[in-house]
């Protein structure tokens, strides 16, 4: 009987997505969610779409990480993580602000650094293996301006503009190929 009473007190967390020999839980998909709210000011949403947007944020996070280990990039130091947890803080009107946005998200300040971490990670993915192959020429950025005539719009801007739209356009063919690459079994069927 007591083992019985024991064994009905033992949290079980399911696979919700594989990818390759990796895998992502629900309690994995669950923190997302509330990181992600806590990081955007939004209220908590567990709706089919904030789902399926976290699955596909952990599941690029995988990708990203599984290459960056693979190719060597350099993975951004503690120092890097903890200036980006200070930015959270000041944004969250400090210590106590941000301890009480983590209460209010049912988080710890070290899942917040774990997925800062994370996030910093795929930016510095980013970083360096797109970045470099973003560049714009002057022709390009000249008729973008023309095409901006009468907007208050520089040229500087508009170079950002266009290496951000090639900078996400590789990533994302990137991503994609990956995908088709590793295999990706969604185990919670409404997660695909």
């Amino acid at each position: 009987m007591c083992l019985a009473c024991s064994l009905g007190a033992e949290i079980v967390d399911r696979l919700v997505v594989a990818v390759g020999q990796q895998t992502i839980t629900q309690l994995q998909l669950d923190e997302e969610i509330r990181v992600t709210a806590l990081l955007n000011r939004r209220p908590m949403a567990r709706d089919l779409e904030t789902r399926r947007a976290a699955a596909d944020r952990l599941v690029e996070q995988l990708l990203i990480r599984r290459e960056m280990e693979q190719s060597r990039y350099p993975l951004p130091g503690q120092g890097d993580v903890d200036l980006y947890l200070e930015q959270i803080r000041t944004q969250n009107g400090g210590a106590a602000g941000l301890a009480k946005a983590l209460a209010a998200y049912q988080l710890t300040e070290n899942t917040l650094r774990q997925h800062l971490e994370a996030q910093l990670v795929t930016l510095r993915f980013i970083e360096y293996r797109f970045r470099p192959d973003a560049a714009v020429s002057d022709e390009e950025i000249e008729a973008a301006y023309k095409g901006e005539a009468g907007r208050n719009t520089t040229r500087e801007s508009i170079r950002n503009t266009l290496m951000e739209a090639r900078t996400d356009a590789a990533l994302n063919g990137w991503l994609a190929e990956s995908r088709r690459q590793v295999n990706i079994v969604y185990l919670d069927k409404s997660l695909q």
